[in-house]
């Protein structure tokens, strides 16, 4: 009799204990299970720890593609944000290594989630020895001219000789630089002085990068009369007519090309004219079109007439 009263009174705690259980397990599951979500997020790779005494030549990958699992307002806030994973190459050797993307290797702002999956799962990095070697430079001489229409004497290069930096695989076989310099055909009997930046290989950096060239333009230039006629950019261009028909053009030129027809010829004088109704009379601009290495001396009229013949 005593068992069944206090069984009565010690049921409204029992049943207090159960919706109380019942309430934990629905919120656990509301929390932990339902609530929980995939999402696949894109992490870049920040590579530190190289050796001093190496160069990688190949198989450093931008990004990571990593599969989470996890609470979905966090998954939302965490997908927003740039993520970045430190990647220690300090144990990496000549030749190829494997370093492994592990899961236990991620930062500690990854530990929120359940990492599901990773891709790719290791990265192949190709490393060389890293050496100097010291190698002339050499002058190319060039110019948007063709039969040595300019010409160069006295080339010197400043310094004479560069330090390049790179891997063995690639400076072992550089034995000298190619410097290209680029004449000004409208330059003459000058000394000219140039800053040149070195061109190098992928990976090899020279010391320094930029280097002074100084040479002297011999070759002369030579003034020319040229007659032009002045060319209508139009369409049916017989029906209209421009005044004048032809000019009398001053010109530089260097004086190896002065007698050199198809250089010359290249000059051409052009007009566009305005809108005009038959009849009709109207300035237009003029255009000059000069080859590489020819300039303008005397002042010209900036326009001529043109009219449209009537029908």
């Amino acid at each position: 009799m005593k068992s069944s009263n206090m069984l009565r009174r010690q049921l409204p705690n029992l049943i207090s204990l159960a919706v109380a259980v019942l309430v934990a397990v629905t919120m656990w599951y509301v929390v932990s299970v339902r609530d929980r979500l995939e999402a696949q997020v894109d992490v870049s790779i920040d590579y530190n720890g190289i050796p001093a005494n190496l160069v990688v030549t190949d198989g450093l990958i931008n990004k990571i593609t990593v599969r989470l699992r996890g609470a979905e307002t966090l998954l939302r806030s965490f997908s927003r944000q740039h993520l970045t994973q430190s990647l220690n190459l300090s144990h990496i050797k000549k030749g190829t290594t494997v370093v492994p993307l592990s899961v236990d290797s991620f930062e500690p702002l990854f530990r929120a989630f359940e990492i599901v999956g990773i891709q790719p799962t290791r990265v192949v990095v190709k490393a060389d020895s890293l050496i100097e070697r010291r190698v002339p430079l050499h002058a190319i001489i060039d110019s948007p001219l063709r039969d040595n229409a300019v010409t160069v004497e006295n080339v010197s290069i400043t310094p004479s000789s560069v330090l390049l930096r790179g891997p063995e695989g690639v400076v072992d076989y550089i034995s000298s630089l190619s410097l290209p310099v680029m004449l000004d055909p409208k330059r003459t009997g000058d000394a000219v002085t140039q800053s040149v930046a070195l061109d190098t290989p992928s990976l090899v950096t020279a010391i320094p990068s930029l280097v002074k060239v100084e040479y002297t333009i011999t070759s002369g230039r030579i003034a020319v009369a040229r007659r032009c006629k002045v060319l209508l950019i139009v369409e049916n261009s017989r029906d209209y007519s421009v005044t004048p028909v032809e000019l009398t053009v001053q010109v530089e030129v260097p004086e190896s090309l002065s007698k050199n027809t198809s250089y010359l010829g290249q000059l051409e004088v052009s007009a566009m004219p305005p809108s005009l109704e038959p009849g009709q009379s109207g300035k237009a601009v003029l255009n000059f079109r000069l080859p590489e290495g020819m300039t303008l001396l005397n002042p010209l009229p900036g326009e001529v007439t043109v009219t449209r013949k009537s029908r």
